[in-house]
């Protein structure tokens, strides 16, 4: 509770909080709160809603703040959901709240119920998830994934564009998905896809899921039919490895549990995916995580791209 003192002590005359009854503390801001945002959607020039997700970022949040702020696409509405951070966090996101439409801070089940929160509180033709560490590839970067993926008043389901990753702020040679035809097969990172709002008002993350939910995301789309989407050849962002769902931040039985939830009526995909994360794990203990990003999972990206 000592932290959330200093954060009222803190607080802005245009912020909003809440106390429930056990004296769990909600504080929002921005543009919204303010009465000062009014941008909507227009013919042929869709409204995105970018989310972005935070828990103690202050490392990285800053940088993505302003690959979002620094688009030249105006017809955007930025949210950003804390989930009660410690750091400096909350510092940052006042810092750039006059050009931020909406922002929350609360306590949270993890990272994809804060995602569906975002969700919940977003009016965009499109969401695009961006979270805290992640940044939008170029200024153009909206621009070149709307242009391309927008046909008129034709607004597809999903438009998928591509993500590059990085590592210790180092880009590297690797894009995905790897193509259009390998989409269904080997899935697509959130920070590169505009999800449609007919999509993401209706269908929200699995929160009992730690580090799976994104991948179940996109199963729950092909199992009911609505993987629709248009790809574009462009870059849209860029993905800093060495998150939870690429380390070994998160224990390995919690790991297996996820897997077994999840593909408990096929043996067959079960066991190869235990295989793989376990062999994973290993070489990810053996070297040091540049070794393994760098060399070992980039030949496996390589491999992949030619021969599967």
């Amino acid at each position: 509770m000592k932290f959330w003192k200093k954060g009222l002590q803190g607080m802005q005359n245009h912020e909003k909080i809440y106390l429930s009854g056990n004296q769990t503390i909600r504080l929002e801001g921005g543009l919204r709160i303010k009465g000062l945002f009014h941008k909507k959607s227009r013919p042929g020039y869709p409204f995105i809603s970018i989310i972005t997700v935070v828990r103690n970022g202050e490392k990285h949040l800053e940088q993505t703040i302003q690959s979002v702020l620094n688009q030249n696409y105006e017809n955007i509405e930025y949210i950003v959901i804390d989930g009660a951070s410690t750091d400096r966090t909350l510092d940052i996101i006042r810092k750039y709240e006059d050009k931020i439409a909406y922002w929350l801070s609360e306590s949270d089940r993890g990272l994809f119920d804060a995602m569906n929160k975002g969700s919940t509180i977003a009016s965009g033709d499109y969401a695009l998830y961006l979270n805290s560490g992640d940044c939008l590839y170029c200024s153009s970067a909206i621009t070149d994934i709307v242009r391309k993926g927008i046909d008129g008043d034709k607004y597809p389901l999903l438009i998928v564009g591509r993500v590059r990753f990085s590592f210790n702020n180092e880009l590297l040679n690797w894009f995905w998905p790897i193509s259009e035809s390998k989409i269904y097969k080997y899935g697509i990172p959130h920070q590169g896809v505009l999800v449609g709002k007919p999509i993401y008002k209706k269908i929200f993350y699995n929160t009992t899921l730690k580090v799976g939910s994104d991948t179940f995301f996109w199963e729950q789309l092909q199992q009911q039919g609505i993987f629709q989407f248009k790809y574009v050849e462009t870059v849209i962002s860029v993905f800093r490895l060495g998150g939870i769902s690429n380390s070994n931040k998160v224990k390995y039985s919690d790991f297996i549990r996820e897997y077994v939830i999840r593909y408990k009526y096929n043996t067959f995909t079960l066991i190869k995916k235990i295989v793989y994360y376990t062999c994973k794990r290993i070489l990810m203990n053996i070297l040091n995580e540049e070794t393994y990003y760098k060399y070992i999972l980039y030949s496996i990206y390589l491999f992949r791209k030619r021969f599967l």
